[in-house]
């Protein structure tokens, strides 16, 4: 049960505000801050990965790996510009105080990879696992995203961050796939005895 009070304001049952359509305006507006707050956090978390992505790029062994990664940071200054278009249409401010502490620690891993592993198949093999760990969040960050931004009417936006969603699947896949031949390369020198670490 709604009531009308000052007016096109109307309240449930409850006394909380709602919309036209009858939902609670405040969870409305809540859903809104959500939708920023996850927009900002990705943004950081792609910004941290095109800073992270050429330093893994040399560091890898594998030249389709190498080509991969380098692929992927392209895609991911695309990725940026995207969200910068999504920033613009939500009126949303981009700034530098937001920072994605998950993808931090996911590029601290992936160093510390770099710096305890040699050059090497098993390295290779390692940074894909890294690499997959990222893929892997930023495919539940831009899923989750994309669900507010439909339940929200946001369809436009919806739209971008699909997009973005659906090249993330496609790099894990490549990455699966990649990683089926490094596997085996390193398991073969593991079995042989070389030195990899």
């Amino acid at each position: 049960m709604t009531t009308k009070t000052s007016g096109t304001e109307e309240r449930n049952a409850s006394g909380a505000q709602v919309n036209e359509n009858g939902k609670d305006a405040k969870a409305k507006k809540d859903l809104h801050s959500l939708l920023e707050t996850g927009l900002k956090d990705i943004y950081s978390a792609e910004q941290q990965l095109v800073a992270a992505l050429p330093e893994v790029a040399q560091a890898v062994d594998n030249e389709e790996l190498e080509e991969a990664i380098n692929r992927h940071l392209e895609q991911t200054k695309k990725h940026v510009s995207r969200l910068e278009k999504v920033f613009e249409r939500l009126g949303i401010s981009k700034t530098q105080d937001e920072k994605c502490m998950a993808m931090e620690g996911l590029v601290e891993e992936t160093r510390r990879t770099i710096s305890e592993f040699s050059r090497s198949p098993v390295r290779d093999s390692a940074l894909i696992i890294g690499a997959q760990k990222i893929e892997h969040y930023e495919i539940a960050a831009y899923g989750s995203l994309c669900e507010l931004a439909d339940v929200l009417g946001e369809d436009r936006i919806c739209d971008l961050l699909e997009k973005t969603l659906e090249e993330e699947k496609e790099t894990d896949e490549t990455l699966t796939a990649i990683a089926q031949d490094v596997n085996d390369e390193a398991y073969e020198l593991s079995e042989s005895g070389t030195e990899m670490w």
